[in-house]
């Protein structure tokens, strides 16, 4: 059966979702910053994070797109790309997550068809997507901005503005900011608060993920952007000073010219 982690738009809109669902005639059960939608005839489950993210077991391709589409409405500051991540999933003696070796797809097993279970990992797969959503804005970021060192060294200038580079400085910020600030990444979530049980199958998935590992590499290419439009602002500065100094001398000579001319005529 298929598990597929979707990345949809920066936030959700939480309580006109269940409404929506619920007057269609599905089961709804709101958590803490999560939304779990299932249906009385039918085998799945599907969960939905208000920081913009989908988890959906045992539903179809077809689907998949369905609830992506309906729940447009809903979405504040859609992404561009939809971020896409599948599993497959079957029923087993203990949970274990691992990758298939021949076909390269990794395989969930759970234990049983209980909800919070599938919950708990289900916050280990949003944190996932929504992470590698920031790792493929970040990596598309530094490859629109890789040129600008060599540009700097063939032609000693750069065709930035000082407010273009400030501004995606703060881009930048903005995005280290929410990445360490948000507790969604650097401990367990407020629901393993009251289900504690369920604490060890989002760990391993956290682990499995490599969840921790990719914060700390996705800091690092921040770092390294961070770097780079400091050097580009500083190169800025000393274009700037340099004009001033140009202007200053020009403005000497003026004066002197000035003086010398007064002279001659007297």
């Amino acid at each position: 059966m298929r598990c597929s982690s979707f990345c949809q738009t920066e936030r959700y809109r939480l309580g006109p979702i269940a409404n929506f669902f619920r007057n269609s005639g599905h089961t709804i059960k709101q958590q803490r910053k999560v939304l779990h939608i299932s249906h009385p005839s039918k085998e799945y489950d599907v969960f939905i994070f208000s920081y913009g993210c989908l988890v959906a077991w045992g539903l179809k391709n077809q689907e998949e797109k369905q609830f992506l589409e309906q729940l447009k409405s809903f979405a504040i500051n859609q992404l561009p790309n939809i971020e896409i991540d599948r599993f497959i999933y079957r029923y087993g003696n203990h949970v274990e997550m691992s990758t298939h070796e021949r076909f390269n797809i990794d395989i969930i097993i759970l234990e049983s068809d209980n909800a919070q279970l599938k919950l708990a990992l289900s916050y280990g797969l949003a944190q996932s997507i929504q992470l590698e959503s920031y790792e493929s804005s970040v990596q598309k970021t530094i490859e629109e901005n890789s040129h600008y060192p060599d540009e700097l060294a063939k032609k000693g200038r750069i065709s930035l503005s000082q407010k273009e580079i400030s501004r995606r400085m703060g881009q930048i910020f903005l995005a280290r900011n929410y990445i360490n600030l948000n507790s969604e990444y650097l401990a367990a979530p407020e629901y393993f608060w009251e289900h504690p049980s369920f604490e060890d199958h989002y760990n391993m998935c956290e682990k499995f993920l490599d969840i921790p590992r990719r914060v700390k590499t996705l800091n690092q290419k921040l770092d390294v952007l961070h770097e780079l439009f400091d050097m580009l602002t500083g190169q800025l500065q000393h274009r700037h000073s340099n004009m001033l100094e140009i202007i200053i001398i020009a403005l000497i000579a003026f004066e002197i010219i000035i003086t010398l001319v007064s002279k001659i005529n007297f």
